[in-house]
């Protein structure tokens, strides 16, 4: 057959158009492997966990990271999706996440604790989806951090922190019962302290009283039958003595002796001490008589009449 001059340029000119797309398929091809190439190269000497994944979930590459922590080869994992490779559960949260990037079409990020071979480890992993120049997505992409040891570490400082506060709290409640016990030991100081007091002025009031009221009396006696210069000196040595003793004394004193006279109270004192009535009328040059009067004037005042208490007894309780 005859092939005119017409259709063989024609021809000519279809074949230097195949072999110069053929050429550019060859270039473009070749390039594609190279860039692809320098990827795989990058991403596997990086130290994070690197995952694509189709539209499908299943799995197009995974860098060596990947493959140490998984235990499986990236030939091994080709067109599987995650149900092939890990439990169920882990499966499925993975399952969740990928379809979340697919219906945002954006970058999510997770924080995730997957038990492997090696351990659990937690990962904080940015998951984002593959698009291409006409807006189709084609891939789902997966870098993932591991933070297990700054987990561990916020885990471990969070324990300390707490067990911080609990030793701060339990110091805080020592500290608060001894400050209770302190109070409370200042509290018993005080009224031992204010008890000590009225001890005090309440000893005052009866040295005082028995001072004025049962020495003082015997005193001006002695004065008054006193004949010689040197034992009147004698008795204003003791009186003055009496009132140095005395003279820091608050006289407040409440006695049941202050209900009596100046004499039933001298009285009284020698029936306590065990004198008879006899005895006290001799001491006092006074009557029996007027002793035994006296001796019922001081049972009237202290409420004693037609009681059958002891006298004497009854003064002695009374001291």
């Amino acid at each position: 057959m005859k092939i005119s001059k017409t259709t063989y340029e024609e021809l000519e000119r279809r074949r230097k158009i195949l072999e110069e797309g053929l050429d550019c398929y060859i270039s473009r091809n070749g390039n594609v492997r190279l860039k692809r190439e320098y990827l795989e190269t990058i991403f596997n000497n990086i130290n994070q966990p690197i995952y694509l994944k189709d539209t499908n979930y299943n799995y197009i590459f995974i860098n060596r990271q990947y493959e140490r922590l998984a235990l499986v080869t990236c030939d091994q994992i080709q067109g599987k999706d995650d149900f092939d490779i890990f439990p169920e559960p882990v499966a499925q949260l993975f399952r969740t996440q990928d379809e979340e990037v697919v219906q945002c079409r954006t970058l999510v990020e997770f924080e995730e604790t997957i038990p492997l071979p090696d351990g659990v480890h937690t990962f904080l992993t940015a998951k984002f989806p593959l698009i291409d120049s006409e807006g189709k997505m084609y891939a789902v992409g997966g870098v993932c951090t591991d933070i297990t040891a700054r987990k561990e570490a916020e885990d471990a400082l969070k324990k300390a922190h707490e067990e911080l506060e609990q030793r701060v709290a339990d110091r805080t409640a020592q500290l608060d019962q001894k400050t209770q016990r302190l109070v409370e030991t200042n509290v018993a100081l005080k009224i031992l302290l204010e008890k000590r007091e009225e001890d005090k002025k309440e000893l005052e009031a009866r040295i005082m009283f028995n001072v004025e009221k049962l020495v003082c009396p015997y005193l001006e006696k002695l004065k008054l039958g006193c004949n010689e210069d040197s034992q009147e000196a004698i008795l204003q040595i003791i009186q003055s003595n009496l009132d140095e003793i005395t003279s820091s004394f608050a006289y407040k004193h409440k006695d049941h002796l202050s209900k009596l006279t100046p004499a039933q109270i001298q009285i009284a004192d020698l029936i306590k001490k065990g004198n008879t009535t006899k005895e006290i009328a001799c001491l006092l040059n006074l009557s029996p008589a007027t002793i035994a009067c006296h001796r019922q004037e001081i049972r009237k005042r202290l409420c004693l009449t037609n009681k059958g208490i002891n006298l004497q007894a009854a003064l002695a309780s009374k001291s």
